[in-house]
């Protein structure tokens, strides 16, 4: 069932543009004696063309008029700022302190345990 209410919906959507169309053919023989403007001068031939481009107009108007009047939407949005601190240093773990003696040893950063791993090139036979 959901499926055909949006598929009617989205008909309608696409045949409001050519209601003033579509009412001016049902409603010809009406709107060519009485509603149009140039009736009392036949030589035009103009049947109603006068009335459908008013409704046109009209309809264009409203179309393109903005739904929430003039006022428009003033919101300021806010950047968000994330901040993550990616380094972070121990000094009491980067430099080993010894208290006996009045020096320190310097501990490294890096790991050094990549140095064994090293493969060398094959030999040549």
């Amino acid at each position: 069932m959901k499926p055909y209410i949006i598929l009617f919906v989205a008909l309608i959507m696409l045949v409001k543009p050519l209601w003033p169309v579509i009412e001016y053919v049902a409603n010809y023989d009406y709107i060519a004696k009485v509603l149009c403007e140039n009736k009392d001068r036949p030589q035009l031939h103009c049947n109603g063309k006068c009335y459908l481009a008013k409704q046109l107009e009209k309809q264009q108007k409203d179309q393109d008029k903005n739904p929430f009047g003039e006022q428009r939407l003033k919101m300021e949005i806010q950047p968000l700022v994330f901040f993550q601190s990616l380094l972070v240093f121990d000094l009491d773990t980067l430099f080993q302190v010894y208290p006996d003696k009045n020096s320190f040893r310097y501990q490294g950063i890096h790991s050094q345990l990549f140095i064994s791993d090293i493969s060398h090139p094959p030999e040549v036979v």
